[in-house]
């Protein structure tokens, strides 16, 4: 029998187990591959498993691990979504098609301004998907020198990490509140975690009805990216459920 899982550590947070079950109702089994040692992970993945998620901290080692890579893979140089094939191990990056299906849901349009803050995979996959769209984007890291090597690589402006920068469109990709958050602005907030929250009640109050959770775009991916794993359309009402929408 097929068998499905997400590769990472921790996983304590993680809903893709119970969003993978209610998309296929259970038929199939999806296990939590989970521990600090990436190449024992990753040998357990190619002789038990037809597809795995990937998570932290272990999107770019599957990267480099794959022989097959999509379009979005070879740009983003990360992956969060492996398949066993006859051919080979093939990467694809669901948290690319995710966060691009939430924006165009929010009604992006070509020559909207966006910031990408955190360079980690997230933000790489956001960065791109922002560009794709025709955005004006720039990103902002912590470390300045991480950020200047994503903005060559997918070639856009880096604003400073330490100063203001309003925009239509804010994807705010690190896991932790920051000082003095308040200092990037957006029209519309995207927040990468959904397991935790950055934004505290004040900050959401002021963002109002242009702050999209978390939720959504690990919902997004996951829609994206089950199909591709096991080559059947998943329950797109019965996953919802499971992200509380």
């Amino acid at each position: 029998m097929d068998k499905f899982g997400i590769i990472g550590n921790p996983l304590n947070h993680s809903k893709s187990p119970a969003a993978f079950t209610a998309a296929y109702n259970g038929r199939w089994q999806f296990d939590l591959i989970e521990g600090p040692d990436f190449e024992i992970l990753w040998q357990r993945f190619l002789k038990e498993y037809k597809a795995a998620n990937v998570t932290a901290p272990y999107k770019e080692m599957a990267f480099r691990k794959a022989d097959i890579l999509t379009p979005e893979v070879e740009k983003i140089c990360a992956t969060n979504l492996v398949v066993n094939t006859p051919e080979g191990v093939k990467a694809y990056n669901s948290d690319y098609l995710g966060v691009k299906q939430v924006m165009i849901n929010a009604g992006v349009k070509a020559g909207d301004t966006a910031l990408i803050v955190g360079c980690g995979g997230a933000g790489k996959a956001a960065a791109f998907a922002a560009k794709d769209l025709g955005l004006k984007t720039y990103v902002t890291n912590r470390t300045e020198e991480k950020a200047l090597a994503t903005a060559s690589h997918i070639g856009l402006e880096v604003h400073p990490f330490s100063k203001p920068k309003s925009v239509d469109f804010l994807i705010y990709t690190i896991p932790e509140t920051i000082e003095d958050i308040t200092r990037f602005r957006g029209k519309t907030v995207l927040e990468a975690a959904y397991a935790t929250r950055a934004f505290n009640d004040e900050i959401l109050k002021a963002i109002g009805a242009g702050y999209i959770s978390g939720k959504e775009w690990h919902f997004q991916q996951a829609i994206a990216g089950y199909g591709l794993m096991t080559g059947t359309a998943p329950d797109i009402e019965a996953t919802r459920k499971v992200y509380n929408f």
